[in-house]
């Protein structure tokens, strides 16, 4: 999508003051806003379309097969129309998930749409699409992979929703579809505004959540913030304005999103703020629409109930129940009921953000309220993951969850953007009522298909064993670790150099230098999760020689000469950050080797071959076989042409006499385990701390395994014992290319 950019104004000769500084004005409130004042015409020139779950079909010989699925798509795609600016207008177009993180997406080409596969992140991968046909319940599409191959395929629509009995959670969309960094990239509108609503029905979501409060005149208007200047044209407080005083208030981004500390940047397009009334004529009666979420605002009971019956006095039952009021109070709760007797009415415990600490005022019976106040739990649950542990968190969820069917109350949790926190969830069946979400749709989509009974869609309206459409998140396992890898990673070829000291503790001498020159072939994948940061996840097989002759510093004329050779297979991982310029990615490597010495020598001070005899009985132990070890690197890569980097890496590595395989295995899956325990946690750090979380991640990842390096030197299997190896540190340089 692109930026839309404001034109420069020049003013030619005098002009009066007053109209200078009022412009003055006006660029100032909006400095820094790719926003436009007076919205676009809208373009539709997409045909009419359903949001949600197609079948896929594969076309033979122009007719559609019955058979479910396809090599390329899957099982089960998810489409919905969707909104975009290009060159200053709105267009239609379809966006759609296949596979966790990817989608169909949307450009205008010529004055017309053009679709292909892309991630996340606007990078375009494996291929693109072109719709043939496109009806309420039926698209016709060939899709073009880079393997140059095409696929005619045909997507049945079979329901907007899935069948009742399967479906288990019910997605709101937080403040709407909306722009808000760092959670959702893909809005164009600001939170809490009309179209960020409607970006949230057209996307498939089944409702949307929105802030209110009260104006100087008493009545209600849609802002999270009493700031105006925090998100608005306007400044002051909503409090101390009239209604009609901020009807021409544009909002202009997202506001404060608690759990990131942080402030959404601008929203593409401006949106006008508005009453309560206004969102409730327009969307209540709206067929897609199946849950409202209303959060009322801290005020005292008396403004509370002056403002609201204006807007909710005259509601149908039908009407009412599609709203969910979330309160602060047993007062603001009892408003409410009095007026919308057939709503869900959820108690908040605290005024603001809650602290984990008061978690207990979540639960009504400790709150000491009536029981005929409200009947939801508003329930943090994401700040509860955040803040403490698995086990705490497990607990904590679990009681509330507990209560909720204990007395008949609904339950809301709030709000996630985050894949495991909602995978948490469904490992332990929590499911609530509502779940409120900070992510697009498309991302969800397959989230959503998790929380379904016997991990199955049944096409609705159908019963049939032979009907049911088995989740494909849970037969793609294989596709996603390693098919997907190899189809979206390039290969990598790397040339380093590098010098390394050996060791060995029961050699009495001291050991020359080595240089050493390795080369690796192998798949790389750069993902690019947020807009500064990226994964880097590489797999190679990799070939070295070393000798004590390649070498830039000489040893001592006594040191032990050696030249030996390494091959085997590694992995690196790493987190870091990209740019337009530059991309800098922190990584960790651990490799599995055979290496196989071809001879030791004595320095040039020592009579030819001399050696002591002790130390010859240490190192004979190595020549004449391969000679099982491992390794890893700690270090970087600088992006700073596409496709090739600048690697630096410190090293370290052994190299074992004998190997007695039950002890180095239990020695190896002993560091793999912990290694990996420490890496789930990091990776939660990395996402709440996305500036810091890379470098801090490589700190520890490398301090963990070089830990681990010392505690081996005597033992090579420590802790099951093991004999002393012959080990290597040393410094890395060289260029690695990705294509």
């Amino acid at each position: 999508m692109k930026h839309l950019r404001r034109r420069s104004v020049h003013f030619p000769g005098a002009i009066p003051r007053w109209p200078f500084l009022a412009l003055l004005i006006l660029f100032t409130s909006c400095a820094g806003h790719r926003v436009l004042q007076e919205p676009p015409a809208f373009t539709d020139n997409t045909p009419p379309m359903s949001a949600g779950f197609y079948t896929v079909h594969s076309v033979i010989d122009g007719l559609p097969s019955e058979t479910i699925g396809s090599p390329f798509l899957g099982n089960v795609v998810y489409l919905y129309k969707a909104e975009f600016v290009a060159d200053g207008k709105y267009y239609s177009g379809i966006k759609g998930s296949f596979l966790p993180h990817h989608y169909i997406t949307t450009s205008l080409v010529h004055s017309r749409n053009a679709y292909s596969w892309q991630d996340g992140h606007d990078e375009d991968i494996q291929g693109e699409i072109q719709f043939s046909s496109i009806s309420q319940n039926r698209v016709v599409a060939a899709v073009t992979t880079d393997r140059n191959t095409i696929e005619q395929v045909e997507l049945r629509f079979y329901g907007p929703h899935m069948a009742p009995d399967s479906m288990k959670v019910i997605p709101i969309a937080h403040r709407g579809l909306c722009y808000q960094p760092p959670n959702n990239y893909d809005g164009i509108f600001p939170a809490n505004t009309i179209p960020s609503f409607e970006a949230a029905l057209a996307s498939g979501y089944r409702g949307f959540e929105f802030d209110i409060r009260i104006t100087r005149d008493k009545r209600f208007v849609v802002s999270h913030d009493e700031d105006l200047s925090a998100a608005t044209t306007s400044h002051g407080f909503v409090k101390d304005k009239s209604l009609f005083e901020l009807t021409n208030t544009l909002v202009l981004k997202s506001a404060f999103v608690p759990e990131n500390k942080a402030t959404a940047s601008e929203a593409f397009i401006a949106a006008p703020m508005k009453p309560l009334k206004d969102v409730l004529d327009l969307f209540l009666d709206d067929p897609r629409l199946q849950t409202m979420v209303i959060d009322v605002k801290p005020d005292s009971d008396e403004n509370i109930r002056t403002a609201a019956k204006p807007d909710l006095g005259g509601l149908t039952a039908d009407q009412q129940r599609k709203i969910l009021f979330l309160v602060r109070t047993e007062g603001a709760a009892r408003v409410f009921k009095d007026l919308c007797p057939y709503s869900d009415i959820g108690l908040e415990g605290s005024i603001g953000p809650e602290p984990v600490e008061d978690i207990e005022k979540f639960y009504p019976e400790a709150a000491g309220l009536p029981r005929g106040s409200h009947n939801t739990i508003s329930f943090g649950a994401n700040i509860v993951l955040a803040a403490k542990s698995i086990e705490t968190s497990l607990e904590m969820i679990g009681k509330a969850m507990e209560l909720a069917s204990q007395y008949r109350y609904k339950i809301l949790l709030w709000t996630f953007a985050k894949e495991w926190r909602l995978d948490f969830l469904r490992e332990h069946e929590f499911f609530p009522d509502f779940l409120l979400l900070d992510i697009p749709y498309y991302q969800y989509a397959l989230q959503e298909m998790k929380y379904v009974n016997q991990k199955e869609l049944a096409i609705e309206g159908k019963r049939s064993v032979d009907t049911a459409i088995v989740n494909p998140l849970y037969k793609r396992m294989y596709n996603t670790y390693v098919a997907d890898f190899w189809y979206q990673s390039g290969t990598l070829l790397e040339v380093t150099y590098g010098q390394a000291n050996p060791a060995h503790n029961g050699v009495t001498g001291g050991f020359a230098p080595v240089g050493t020159v390795e080369f690796k072939l192998g798949r790389s994948e750069l993902d690019k999760f947020s807009p500064t940061n990226a994964s880097l996840n590489e797999w190679y097989i990799f070939f070295s020689a070393s000798n004590s002759t390649a070498v830039l510093t000489v040893g001592g004329e006594t040191d032990i000469t050696s030249s030996w050779r390494r091959f085997g297979l590694g992995r690196t991982e790493g987190l870091g950050y990209y740019g337009s310029d530059v991309t800098f990615l922190p990584y960790v490597s651990q490799s599995l080797l055979l290496a196989n010495v071809d001879e030791f020598g004595g320095g040039q001070g020592s009579p030819q071959g001399q050696i002591p005899a002790s130390d010859q009985e240490v190192l004979a132990r190595y020549p004449g076989a391969h000679r099982l070890g491992d390794r890893a690197l700690y270090g970087f890569k600088a992006e700073i042409v596409k496709s090739f980097q600048l690697t630096a890496s410190y090293e370290t590595g052994m190299v074992f006499p004998r190997t007695e395989f039950l002890p180095w295995v239990g020695s190896f899956l002993l560091a793999q385990v912990g290694y990996r325990a420490m890496d789930y946690g990091l990776g939660k750090f990395v996402d709440d701390y996305p500036v810091f979380g890379p470098i801090i991640s490589m700190a520890v990842r490398s301090g963990y395994l070089y830990c681990y390096y010392l505690l081996r030197r005597s033992a090579m299997s420590w802790p099951f014992g093991g004999e002393e190896p012959l080990r290597y540190e040393g410094l890395n340089v060289g260029v690695s290319v990705s294509f």
